[in-house]
């Protein structure tokens, strides 16, 4: 009975293992450079979540989008779901390393590709595409 509490036990948290061991450099609240954007990112419910705000002048946060990094057997998706009624967007995680990751779904309008890239500690660019067309984000992390 023990060995399978203890299988069990470990199954459940092998998803959220992989997510802290795969992406765990993205925990952390990071501030867009030279705006009042901000993506938090931390665990919650056994998943990888990240809430983006903006804050105006007199300290109100307004949500612009929420994320999800989950595992769907062996493969990882980044999933946004920007304010507004389109719903969730399945990215598919189609390369990463311990620094950056690459999310891609060729069926979106714009993006099609998202790139997260960890500069260095405290320092994160993200990138959306479509084709030759870019927009890329600079954070600077707080905490």
């Amino acid at each position: 009975m023990k060995y399978l509490f203890f299988f069990l036990l470990t199954s459940l948290a092998a998803p959220v293992f992989a997510q802290d061991q795969e992406f765990g450099w993205l925990i952390g609240t990071w501030q867009q450079e030279n705006k009042k954007s901000f993506e938090e990112w931390k665990y919650e419910s056994g998943v990888l979540r990240a809430v983006g705000y903006t804050v105006d002048d007199k300290g109100a946060r307004t949500v612009t989008e929420e994320i999800k990094l989950i595992k769907e057997g062996n493969d990882f998706f980044y999933v946004p779901d920007i304010a507004g009624p389109q719903g969730e967007i399945r990215f598919k995680i189609i390369s990463f390393d311990a620094h950056s990751f690459v999310a891609f779904n060729p069926k979106h309008d714009f993006p099609q590709k998202i790139i997260y890239k960890r500069k260095d500690d405290s320092h994160l660019e993200a990138s959306l595409q479509k084709g030759t067309h870019r927009v890329n984000f600079f954070f600077t992390k707080l905490k």
